[in-house]
C-alpha cells in the first residue's frame, strides 16, 4: 500500500449495535495498538465525537498515540469536541485541531479509513 492515508476516528469504540459497548472499546484499542505496529502509517489520525476521550486522560490508547507521533503521524483532537466534554486540558497525546483543518485533510486525503 503504498498511497498515503489518514484514519479518522469518530468514537471510543469500534463498530455499533447491539454489542457489548466493553467489547467495541477494546476493538478500538486493539486498533490503535495493531496501527501502532504497522510499517506503513497514516499521515493522520483524526478524532472528533467520543473519539476525542482516547487522547485524554484515563485512555487505555495513550501510549500507542504516542508511539504513532513518535513516528511521525500527526495526532489530532477535535476542539469543539473536547470543549464539549470539559477535557481539553487532559488532552495527553496529539494537538487540538478545527474543523477547517479536519476538512482540508479529509477532503485532499487519498483515502480515509474510518474504523
Amino acid at each position: 500500500m503504498s498511497k498515503k492515508y489518514d484514519v479518522v476516528i469518530k468514537s471510543k469504540s469500534m463498530g455499533h449495535g447491539e454489542d457489548d459497548e466493553v467489547l467495541l472499546e477494546k476493538l478500538m484499542v486493539g486498533f490503535l495498538h495493531t496501527l501502532a505496529g504497522r510499517e506503513n502509517l497514516p499521515e493522520h489520525i483524526i478524532m472528533y465525537g467520543s473519539g476525542v476521550l482516547l487522547s485524554c486522560t484515563g485512555s487505555d490508547s495513550i501510549e500507542d498515540l504516542k508511539v504513532l507521533e513518535e513516528k511521525g503521524v500527526k495526532v489530532l483532537s477535535c476542539g469543539i469536541c473536547l470543549d464539549y466534554y470539559e477535557i481539553k486540558d487532559e488532552l495527553k497525546v496529539g494537538g487540538v485541531t478545527t474543523m477547517a483543518e479536519v476538512v482540508e485533510i479529509m477532503t485532499t486525503s487519498d483515502k480515509v479509513i474510518i474504523p
